[in-house]
């Protein structure tokens, strides 16, 4: 039953998913542009929050569910797609010019915010070993285990997948979530172990969530629920002095109210109904929207930009929501077009190279390596 369910999946593409992935980077470009454009005032701080504090904070947590909707996704498809050697290293490539091209592009238009000194130059030639884009390092080590996460989630039922989350999430969210102190451990969320726990909760979502009711009205509750913790624990610091390292806990992509917010929001999208015509404009925008991510997270703009949108003019929170929507719009379809343009470009350039000796063998190899990850006959695939 279940089986024959997945089928019919697969078999329809669910353009709301596509959707999904364009709002989910939108709200990654509002969640930079709160951070580094400094309209988050911290909790900590003992003078009184103006409305516009309070609404950068209330945008945070409706936002800041976009990462794991990103790993959700990733996991909803991944678990039933075939793991490419092949797509690894195009994805690498991908991030490795991104961070060179406009890394440099910057230097020259004097657009870093910190140094330029060896260093700096080091983090744009090494991306991913140095956790340049953080997001990717991290994703890039989570599909490198795709293959054995598949595995492992074939040869479990229900009742095993169950266990399985349930031990991860208490040792990885529950008790960061109730402890009123830090774990040494933890990271918030950013980091592949958290990845491989969201693969596991959209695999769980794909075999045996139907149908949720009313899932909008659980990501508003939890998005509210998250901002709500941080102003409590804020009054709670004001006024004993105390529990200053977690009064932002809840705002942690690992913390159970995001976690939450992000399962609800999720399963929304999963049951939002788009038509054909809008779901392909949104399949087009979805194949190209990582380069909005590479593109304004790259170590030569990543402070520079928000500038361009008047950043440091902000006074009210009405200005502060219409400049924030705005700048996601903006960024994303800047994004997409670099990245659009980037790929023709990308394109061309391996057309030419495959025509050499050398390059030709080097794509026979990968062939050959994608072909050890090929479904066998025995698996009935």
């Amino acid at each position: 039953m279940e089986e024959s369910r997945n089928q019919a999946k697969n078999n329809t593409r669910n353009y709301s998913l596509d959707l999904l992935r364009c709002v989910a980077m939108m709200m990654v470009v509002v969640l930079h542009f709160l951070d580094k454009g400094g309209q988050l005032k911290p909790f900590t701080d003992t003078g009184v929050f103006s409305a516009k504090d309070i609404t950068a904070w209330i945008l945070e947590a409706f936002c800041i569910v976009a990462v794991n909707l990103y790993m959700l996704l990733s996991g909803y498809l991944l678990c039933e797609s075939r793991f490419k050697v092949s797509n690894l290293l195009l994805l690498i490539a991908r991030v490795w010019l991104y961070s060179v091209i406009v890394g440099f592009i910057g230097i020259a238009l004097g657009t870093p915010a910190e140094t330029v000194d060896t260093y700096f130059i080091l983090r744009l030639l090494f991306p991913i070993s140095m956790a340049s884009y953080w997001f990717m390092t991290a994703y890039v080590f989570f599909y490198l285990l795709v293959p054995v996460l598949n595995m492992a989630a074939k040869a479990m039922d229900k009742k095993q997948l169950q266990v399985v989350l349930a031990g991860l999430l208490i040792f990885h969210c529950i008790i960061k979530s109730v402890l009123p102190a830090t774990l040494s451990a933890d990271v918030g969320g950013m980091d592949a172990m958290w990845y491989i726990i969201l693969f596991f909760v959209a695999v769980y979502i794909r075999r045996y969530v139907k149908k949720v009711e009313l899932p909008w009205i659980g990501y508003i509750a939890t998005a509210l629920l998250i901002f709500g913790e941080a102003y409590a624990l804020r009054h709670v610091f004001l006024k004993t002095g105390s529990l200053s390292y977690i009064v932002k806990i809840s705002y942690d992509y690992n913390h159970i109210f995001v976690l939450a917010s992000s399962v609800f929001l999720f399963i929304a999208f999963l049951q939002l109904k788009v038509s054909e015509k809008c779901g392909k404009v949104f399949a087009f925008l979805g194949k190209y929207s990582l380069g909005v991510y590479l593109l304004h997270e790259n170590l030569s703009v990543r402070y520079a930009w928000e500038k361009l949108f008047g950043c440091n003019k902000i006074t009210s929170a009405i200005v502060l929501i219409i400049t924030a929507f705005f700048a996601a719009v903006a960024v994303f379809v800047a994004g997409v077009i670099a990245d659009f343009a980037g790929r023709k470009a990308g394109t061309c350039v391996l057309k030419i190279l495959a025509k050499l000796p050398g390059f030709s063998s080097i794509g026979k190899a990968v062939k050959k390596a994608d072909s050890l990850f090929a479904p066998k006959a025995s698996d009935g695939e």
